[in-house]
């Protein structure tokens, strides 16, 4: 009895700090948000990193301490419990439970939102984990290697907004550092915070009923949506979202199989890599293209995901790290592709908006290349934008700004320039986190809100 106290108790205590150092959890909040939500098509490839690093370690302290009673097994057990909520931040989350604000009553903003007469096509591109840590230090980011050269000078020749001279980016703020709580900052300026009544994210159960998103608004006005992934859009609560607000025709693992694209035993990494990826999205485009309604295509790449990243056969062994060739590819995949749209008639009539979804999770990865101190940001470039903006350096600015910023750049107007959270980075409009403290926003999103909960 002692043996299985002791090893649970160990067990715990390693695997809280393993979960933020293999998954880079970012917050509780998002452990809660991921209990909450469906995780079918999970990548279960960190089972067996789990088991040799906490499983084993474990019961090895559990047959240090057999000798010990029962009484003093449960005290192991429980000093063990203790340490592990504090390494996942429960306390903290706890406290915040408690303590209301009313900083969504005073900044959530429902805007009036004016329609353009020419409506452009819009291409939204997040890059799984793409941060502006990879670019080389002359260019603004920590790398030693030039693992983003078309990229770079994409958006060297692009509109990018960053919080220095150089290229930069977004902050991520709790509720935003993982996909789903990415994509909803940018298309719906909120963060993520579901409380632990909330309910689950499943189909047909109402998934932010009361925000009014970018995949709404573009419904309203006619456009062709498609949402594209290499894995099951039913993870982490995506599906819904997409199919909620918007009605988008999502495209993932399942619906790929379900039509014959995929093979129905075909499966790498989280579903299929970004080879086919941007491959079925030429294809997809080409069909949308055709019609006499403007598009929405959205898309999300999967070979950057932490904790290693995904090697195709086609992706090259040139870096120490494995993570590395899979950044580097993604930048070849890129560039093939934005060559073959610059070849299509409608590329000038298309906004082009590419982003990282969040900051990269592989904490091991960025722990043991990247400076410690180095400012982490969410990379982004916009192409085509319609408006120019008035300060393009030198903002601070979070992902939930992208969202007002991406309806101005495809020609909307805005009534006061903010929207959600966000604010339109092309005004010269103060951000939230321009206005207050970002560790003062940081804090508030955070805490009890009887408005925020009306939204969700």
């Amino acid at each position: 009895m002692s043996l299985l106290i002791v090893t649970l108790g160990f067990a715990l205590a390693i695997s809280s700090k393993w979960a933020y150092s293999y998954f880079g959890l970012s917050s509780f909040e998002q452990i809660i948000y991921h209990i909450k939500v469906p995780l079918e098509g999970t990548n279960t490839q960190f089972i067996f990193g789990w088991m040799k690093k906490c499983l084993l370690p474990g019961l090895i302290f559990g047959l240090i301490f057999s000798w010990t009673n029962k009484n003093i097994a449960i005290l192991i057990l429980l000093l063990c419990c203790i340490y592990g909520l504090c390494q996942i931040h429960f306390f903290s989350y706890v406290f915040n439970q408690f303590k209301k604000t009313d900083f969504y009553d005073q900044h959530y903003v429902e805007s009036e939102i004016i329609s353009p007469d020419k409506k452009m096509n819009f291409i939204h591109i997040y890059l799984e984990s793409m941060e502006t840590t990879y670019a080389k230090k002359e260019d603004g980011g920590n790398a030693d290697e030039d693992l983003l050269p078309y990229l770079t000078k994409l958006t060297k020749d692009s509109i990018s907004f960053s919080q220095n001279e150089k290229i930069g980016g977004a902050r991520v703020l709790t509720g935003t550092g993982w996909t789903t709580g990415g994509i909803v900052a940018s298309t719906a300026g909120l963060p993520l915070i579901f409380s632990l009544k909330h309910k689950f994210c499943k189909d047909k159960v109402p998934f932010m009923p009361s925000v009014n998103t970018l995949g709404d608004i573009l419904e309203k006005d006619g456009y062709n949506r498609v949402f594209m992934i290499g894995s099951d859009a039913t993870f982490g609560g995506r599906r819904s979202y997409f199919d909620q607000h918007g009605r988008y025709d999502i495209q993932d693992t399942v619906s790929l199989k379900e039509e014959g694209i995929l093979d129905k035993d075909y499966h790498e990494f989280w579903g299929f890599e970004d080879d086919k990826l941007f491959e079925f999205a030429k294809e997809k485009i080409l069909d949308l293209s055709q019609s006499s309604n403007p598009f929405d295509f959205e898309m999300l790449t999967v070979d950057t995901h932490h904790p290693y990243g995904y090697q195709s056969k086609s992706c090259k062994n040139v870096f120490k790290e494995s993570l590395s060739d899979s950044i580097f590819h993604t930048d070849e995949n890129l560039k093939d592709f934005m060559e073959w749209l610059k070849k299509q008639d409608f590329y000038k009539d298309t906004v082009i908006v590419i982003q990282g979804d969040h900051t990269s999770m592989a904490a091991e990865y960025i722990h043991d290349t990247y400076s410690s101190n180095f400012d982490r940001r969410v990379w982004n470039a916009f192409i085509h934008s319609r408006v120019k903006p008035i300060k393009e350096k030198n903002r601070d600015f979070t992902t939930m700004d992208f969202y007002p910023t991406i309806l101005a750049a495809l020609g909307y107007k805005i009534k006061g320039d903010k929207l959600g959270l966000g604010t339109n980075l092309f005004s010269d409009k103060l951000t939230l986190t321009e206005e207050i403290d970002a560790d003062l926003v940081d804090q508030e999103i955070k805490r009890k809100s009887d408005r925020y909960r009306r939204l969700m």
